[in-house]
């Protein structure tokens, strides 16, 4: 039984998602005033886990055992993972092609479930597949099968983040029988601010120009506290009351959030066959979350 009325699960999940839909004009937004993008998202990070952690502690909703667990350190390895390749690949590519492409991650857990958990794929599902195969074919090329230049190397970039977040959306699952959604998000939180470390440390070694702007700071601050720490703990409540794939199917106002920050806003556009490819790929994102059984799928998340 759940732990939470669903009433109140799914105002917390659509909270979430409209927060994390705030991250990607966010994101791209900041970047613009800092030297170095991995400096921009170890800071974000930073401010979360000082955030996450009072939170919690305060609550009385999570034990510093659990990061004893090397499983919640892999979590944590490829949520920074996916976190770099985004943040990079949107210094290229666009906001908006961006959470498209990255949400469509979707698709990847089905694969991923696929072989991990023997998870079998109904007819809707694989037509969801297919469906946002195409639909990336032409976000990605535009129509025009030209796969080469800057922004299509973002695209490919923000793509992969997607799949390492398949990776820790089923691993996250496979701990969920041990531990609270809350206690691996914030953990997740936590570990993946240290990863970050590594590459930080990399690059300051290289002479990395680490020039942070006022304005940036405004973007750390708000994408650490609200987009980061408030949106993952509203999530990982609201999954107390709604199953995973209901939180799954709530979670597509995140893209729609995005895309319309992203066109009002920093007055991005999606040329006429991108604009198909977008459609396939919402398609394919609701096909594969809402076909499945109740509870044979995690929810598309960010940290």
């Amino acid at each position: 039984m759940p732990i939470r009325d669903r009433r109140s699960a799914v105002i917390l999940t659509v909270l979430a998602s409209l927060l994390w839909g705030t991250s990607f004009p966010g994101v791209k937004w900041g970047l613009s005033y800092v030297g170095n993008d991995v400096l921009f998202l170890w800071l974000r990070f930073l401010f979360a886990s000082v955030v996450t952690l009072a939170i919690v502690i305060y609550m009385g909703r999570f034990s510093f055992s659990v990061l004893r667990n090397p499983w919640i350190w892999l979590i944590g390895a490829f949520n920074a993972g996916g976190f770099i390749a985004q943040y990079v690949g949107l210094t290229m590519t666009t906001a908006s092609k961006t959470v498209l492409l990255v949400d469509i991650n979707v698709i990847a857990v089905a694969i991923v479930s696929l072989y991990a958990f023997r998870e079998r794929l109904n007819k809707v599902q694989i037509a969801g597949i297919l469906t946002g195969m195409i639909g990336i074919v032409f976000l990605t090329s535009e129509g025009g099968l030209s796969f080469t230049g800057s922004e299509f190397f973002g695209d490919v970039l923000v793509y992969l983040a997607g799949w390492s977040w398949a990776f820790f959306i089923v691993f996250n699952k496979k701990m969920l029988s041990r531990y609270s959604a809350v206690e691996i998000s914030t953990a997740a939180i936590t570990t993946s601010t240290i990863w970050l470390i590594f590459p930080l440390a990399y690059l300051a070694g290289t002479g990395a120009d680490f020039t942070i702007e006022p304005n940036a700071w405004a973007a750390i601050i708000y994408l650490g506290i609200a987009c980061t720490s408030v949106a993952t703990l509203l999530w990982a409540m609201g999954l107390e009351g709604v199953s995973a794939t209901s939180s799954a199917t709530i979670m597509l106002l995140e893209v729609v959030t995005a895309l319309l920050i992203s066109f009002t806003l920093l007055h991005e556009s999606l040329m006429e066959m991108a604009i198909i490819g977008a459609a396939l790929v919402l398609a394919s994102i609701y096909l594969v979350s809402s076909s499945g059984g109740d509870d044979d799928k995690s929810p598309v998340v960010h940290t």
